[in-house]
């Protein structure tokens, strides 16, 4: 059998999973129920689009066997429904159940409409409360609130726990969450609740949403917070929705030490990369840096290079992306100018990653790299595990066909889809800690630092 060619890059531009915060869609796998209107949609154009979506997947998906499914018999099996599919919605409902057989993430589509609302500008994800949700001892609290935000100002704070969103009930949902324990579903589906939480909590800025929480004290309070426009740099890729990046850094004085951290929420060139690199000069002197990417769903994978590049004396492989016409390995460029031109070696002081569940995709390639090169160590909770590069493209229908076009594996040829990347230091989030302004994870990696227990490159 001839060997597939192997193909160095210096940049991968394809767009992984965005679904979470600051991306305004449903989760991946939209259901019908999710979608207002029952459009009626004429049999041919169902047809095309069902022949369209089948046929895109057939083509690109990076294993030609489908792991023993039988692309051919699911054809034959659905597309009689597609052609009985009298809405838009029904239509939805029979590609959901072709793209669920795959059983890999980062399949799923994009309704017209908000596909739609893309191109004119609109969408309703654009605004924010200022305030994140987890999950710490079994039950939904607010994890990140920001200073300037409209939680924090009407006295929200970390720790908190969150009884109502809407008319939805957070408790009764991780309830039913448990039944999963143990099952190949448990995974994704603890991601998912914890996506569709949190994206319950935007809307249109002016708009409000009503939440019932308990304070440290366990006392209720109903409040109406009006959201706000999401601070950071609007930022539009292909067909997918608008979202929003944002990176901020500072240093920690410690033990006349320093430690820098650096966080994230996309993993997007433009505008973070600049950003990353102008954040990486004012902390080259301290003794560590910590790169937080807690919540970051991922991005363009070709970002990893120059990122991963700050901190690799010499060439280091970071992952390999296997495709139908070949693979493509992801290397670390190291750095050796920073942003005013000066010459500078790399940084080489111990680096700490920090992860959870809604690390996805981009994020669990540089958390893995970092981990399986032993270039530092990871803290926090286990990756989403759906760490597959996608692509998306516009159906004859209208609606956005998100689709896998690569597998991935880590330098140490591990797979990161459906295990994701366990940390060196499982630190999991407790309800004290959070509600005495604690964040165990980044105390454990600072400590980790300065007791000098990191380097290596």
């Amino acid at each position: 059998m001839k060997p597939k060619p192997v193909l160095r890059i210096a940049v991968l531009a394809i767009l992984a999973a965005c679904a979470g915060r600051g991306v305004p869609t449903p989760p991946p796998a939209a259901t019908p129920s999710a979608i207002p209107a029952p459009e009626e949609i004429a049999t041919a154009l169902a047809l095309e689009t069902f022949d369209t979506a089948w046929t895109r997947i057939a083509r690109s998906h990076y294993d030609s066997t489908f792991g023993g499914l039988d692309w051919n018999a699911v054809r034959q099996e659905l597309r009689p429904r597609a052609a009985r599919a009298t809405s838009y919605g029904e239509l939805r409902g029979v590609l959901t159940d072709m793209l669920r057989r795959i059983g890999d993430s980062h399949y799923g589509l994009i309704p017209r409409a908000v596909a739609d609302a893309v191109q004119t500008g609109g969408g309703g994800g654009a605004g924010d409360i200022g305030a994140e949700l987890r999950i710490a001892d079994g039950q939904v609290v607010v994890w990140r609130v920001d200073p300037g935000g409209p939680s924090a100002a009407r006295g929200i704070r970390p720790g908190w726990i969150v009884d109502a969103i809407g008319d939805r009930r957070p408790a009764q949902e991780l309830a039913a969450l448990r039944d999963l324990e143990g099952t190949p579903e448990a995974r994704i589906a603890h991601t998912q609740f914890l996506r569709s939480i949190n994206v319950a909590l935007d809307g249109r800025p002016g708009e409000s949403v009503h939440l019932v929480v308990r304070d440290a004290q366990d006392r209720t309070t109903s409040v109406d917070l009006v959201r706000r426009t999401r601070p950071g740099t609007p930022v539009q890729f292909g067909n997918l929705p608008p979202f929003v990046a944002e990176l901020a850094h500072h240093r920690i004085e410690l033990q006349s030490r320093c430690v820098g951290v650096i966080r994230f929420n996309i993993w997007m060139v433009i505008p973070l990369s600049a950003a990353f690199d102008r954040a990486i000069d004012t902390m080259r002197d301290c003794a560590g840096i910590v790169i937080d990417i807690r919540g970051n769903p991922g991005g363009v994978a070709g970002m990893v290079i120059g990122v991963a590049g700050h901190f690799y004396e010499t060439e280091q492989t970071l992952g390999e992306l296997t495709m139908r016409t070949g693979e493509l390995r992801l290397y670390a460029n190291p750095r050796r100018v920073d942003t005013q031109g000066a010459a500078v070696a790399p940084f080489g002081g111990p680096i700490a990653v920090l992860t959870d569940a809604l690390s996805v995709s981009t994020s669990e390639i540089f958390a893995a790299a970092i981990k399986v090169t032993g270039r530092g160590r990871l803290f926090g909770e286990t990756t989403a595990g759906q760490a597959l590069p996608a692509t998306a493209v516009r159906l004859p229908s209208g609606d956005v066909l998100m689709h896998v076009v690569a597998d991935l594996t880590a330098p140490d040829g591990s797979r990161i889809e459906g295990n994701g990347v366990t940390p060196d230091r499982v630190v999991p989030l407790r309800r004290n800690d959070l509600l005495g302004g604690r964040d165990a994870p980044l105390d454990a990696a600072v400590r980790w630092i300065l007791d000098g227990s990191g380097g290596g490159r």
